[in-house]
Parts: C-alpha cells; sequence; structure tokens
C-alpha cells in the first residue's frame, strides 16, 4: 500500500493562493478521488492556506516575493523546490504559470519525478507591442524553449500558444491540448438563483441591461477601452449598466490604477466592484458578459464561468478567448484595442436573442469545457 502511495504521489504548485483555492482546488479534489496522493505548493502566509487544508489537500508552503524577478530569488526558489521535491519523493510535480514552470523544469535535472508544466496563457510580453515588452518576449521565447526541452508534459490551453513559440516543432509530441482548467457547471448554473431577487437586491430594474466583466484589473484586460466605451454609451442613458469585478494587480507595472478607477463616476453606469466572493451571484443577475481582453489568455477562467451560467458573451478576436464564442450564435467576436468595436457590439447584440444565444453558452460549456471532462484528460496525461 506504501509504494503504491509514493507510486501515485504528485505536487500541484502555484503562485498564487488564491489561484490555486479557486481554480486548482477542484483538479486536486477530483484527484484525491481517483486515488492520486496530492499536495499543494504555495506562497506561504495566506489565509487560503486553512482553507485548502479543510478540503483535504496537503499544502507545502514556500516565501515568495513576487515583485522580485531577480536572479537570487530564482535560485532561491530553485533550491527549495529541490528540496521539497526530494523530502517528499513526488512522483509527479505540476505548475501552472510562467515562473513556477520554469523553475519546475530546472528543479528536474538529474530527478527522476516527471516534470508537467501547464501554460495558462503566453501572458503581457505577447501583448503588449513596447521595445520594453519586446525584448521580454524575445527573452520569453527562449526561456519557453528550455522549458520545453527541459519538461516530459507541456499542456497547453489553446492551439495558437504552442503555435507561436519559436522551434516547437521538435517538441510536439510532448504537448497535450485541453481546453482550460475546467467549469463546474452545477455550481455555475443560473437555475440555482433566484435572479430577480438578487437584482432587486442590487438595485436592478427589470427594463435594465446588467453587462458584466469579471477579471484581474490590468490594462491589457481591455479595461480603458471598456469604460470608454460605456461612457459613451451611456450618455445620457440609464438603461445600460456595467459591472467591472475582480482586483488590481499591483504587483503588476501594468495594473489598472486606483486614480483611473475613483475617476469614474457612478452617473456613468460603470460600477468597479473590486474582489468579490459572490461571482455566481452576480452573473446570475447579469444580462450579458463582456470581456474586451488583448492579454494572450489561455482560456479565462470568467469565461467558463459565463458560458456556464448561460451568458451571451462580448469578447475578442484574441487566443483562448475566441475559442468560447460562435460569432452571433452565443455571443459576438470583436477586434481587440477598439472603443468603437465595443460600442458597436454592445448594440448589435441587443438587437439579438440574447436568452437563446446564453441557452448555447451553456450547451457549449457542458459538452467542451465542464470539469470532468477536463479533470479527466489531465489523470490520464499522468497514467
Amino acid at each position: 500500500m506504501e509504494i503504491q502511495s509514493v507510486k501515485n504521489k504528485v505536487l500541484l504548485v502555484e503562485n498564487f493562493a488564491s489561484d490555486f483555492y479557486g481554480a486548482r482546488l477542484p483538479l486536486a479534489k477530483s484527484l484525491v478521488s481517483e486515488g492520486w496522493d496530492v499536495y499543494a505548493m504555495i506562497p506561504s502566509g495566506s489565509e487560503y492556506v486553512s482553507m485548502i487544508q479543510q478540503q483535504g489537500i496537503q499544502v507545502i508552503q514556500y516565501d515568495l516575493d513576487r515583485k522580485n524577478k531577480g536572479f537570487f530569488q530564482l535560485y532561491h526558489l530553485l533550491k527549495t523546490y529541490r528540496r521539497i521535491i526530494k523530502e517528499h519523493d513526488f512522483k509527479i510535480v505540476h505548475s501552472f504559470r510562467f515562473q513556477p514552470n520554469l523553475i519546475n523544469a530546472l528543479s528536474g535535472i538529474g530527478k527522476k519525478h516527471r516534470k508537467v508544466l501547464h501554460i495558462t496563457g503566453l501572458g503581457i510580453a505577447f501583448s503588449n507591442p513596447s521595445i520594453k515588452y519586446r525584448v521580454l518576449k524575445f527573452i520569453s521565447q527562449i526561456v519557453f524553449l528550455i522549458m520545453l526541452y527541459l519538461a516530459d508534459i507541456v499542456i497547453v490551453q489553446n492551439p495558437n500558444d504552442i503555435d507561436d513559440i519559436w522551434a516547437s516543432n521538435p517538441f510536439k509530441r510532448k504537448i497535450r491540448l485541453i481546453y482550460g482548467s475546467g467549469i463546474d457547471v452545477h455550481k455555475y448554473s443560473s437555475s440555482s438563483f433566484e435572479r430577480k431577487n438578487i437584482r432587486r437586491d442590487l438595485g436592478i430594474h427589470e427594463e435594465q441591461k446588467l453587462f458584466i466583466c469579471v477579471t484581474r484589473l490590468i490594462w491589457e484586460k481591455g479595461i480603458k477601452e471598456l469604460v470608454d466605451a460605456f461612457t459613451l454609451v451611456n450618455a445620457g442613458n440609464k438603461n445600460f449598466i456595467l459591472y467591472i469585478v475582480g482586483w488590481s494587480d499591483y504587483d503588476n507595472p501594468r495594473h489598472v490604477t486606483d486614480q483611473f478607477i475613483n475617476s469614474v463616476t457612478k452617473e456613468s453606469g460603470i460600477n468597479f466592484l473590486g474582489k468579490r466572493t459572490d461571482i455566481p451571484q452576480l452573473l446570475a443577475a447579469s444580462d450579458i458578459f463582456i470581456f474586451p481582453s488583448y492579454y494572450r489568455e489561455g482560456i479565462p477562467r470568467s469565461l467558463l464561468e459565463a458560458l456556464a451560467m448561460g451568458l451571451p458573451i462580448i469578447t475578442t478576436d484574441m487566443p483562448g478567448c475566441k475559442m468560447t464564442v460562435a460569432n452571433e450564435v452565443n455571443g459576438l467576436i470583436i477586434q481587440p484595442r477598439s472603443v468603437e468595436e465595443i460600442i458597436n457590439a454592445i448594440n448589435k447584440i441587443l438587437r439579438l436573442n440574447i436568452l437563446e444565444m446564453g441557452k448555447r453558452s451553456r450547451e457549449l460549456a457542458i459538452e467542451e469545457f465542464q470539469d470532468r471532462i477536463i479533470f479527466q484528460k489531465i489523470s490520464d496525461t499522468y497514467k
């Protein structure tokens, strides 16, 4: 029995404890139910540690300064990973995001454990055309090649991501395409909520159309374009309301500033709600999900949640985003970085049958993206 346990030991690594709790915990619990011995490795000092432990997942904490991108932190993390992996004799180390993936790849040199790298999007270096980020993109391309060479398995969430990495063809045998992180279509179901009561409590009248965007607040998510578009659409019109839900990532140099958020008045119909724990309820109260990102996403979790809740979607013709929408079937696909495109989409979608579009969104979530399907593919990859 002990031998089997060692064989099935898996370490899941995240550099956001909140994201592990929100996005990786369901995977961890699914793996446990299949007999895997699962550990979470997350940054220390978070209130999510005890919350994850309460769900029956063993937690290993490590020190991480997200603002520090220097060599000494990289060296410190590399030693930490190698020590933890050796102490616990993990069979598989499955990491998420750029930095954990790099350190996972490097820490496995000369070790027997299997290295699974999960690319959840190519990030800001592939989104911003400035000289600074072009240099970072060049460096990132080299690092991605190193990771591909050292990894045993690389999971990508959309086909564009691997196509955009230099010279990836020799490593295609290592690559698995798995759509997104999975969504619980039972938890995210509009039938579980009383829409009228939620809207009443929020002070939204039935004739008003509530648009919602749920995202981490960085500029490349299209936040300024979204605000500018709604400010123009809502001039003299009280029938449109926009909720922008999410936190400003102060550790990211491209975070949306408090000054900008505070400059937006409620008279415009735009409401920044900050970080919330009642996302399903807010989605249930909404009419349309809008996500004008030009960030290099994998497949955004917020879009999967909106699909499962049966909302029509407006999003951009960007890798990951566009995979969640069949144009004019369950939403609209627009060009990124365009205030005019957002305005046109807002006006157009209200002339379409948004209830029927919402039904098609729900069907897509069940058929393609529900967690049961995604988790089984990941488990099969391990095996």
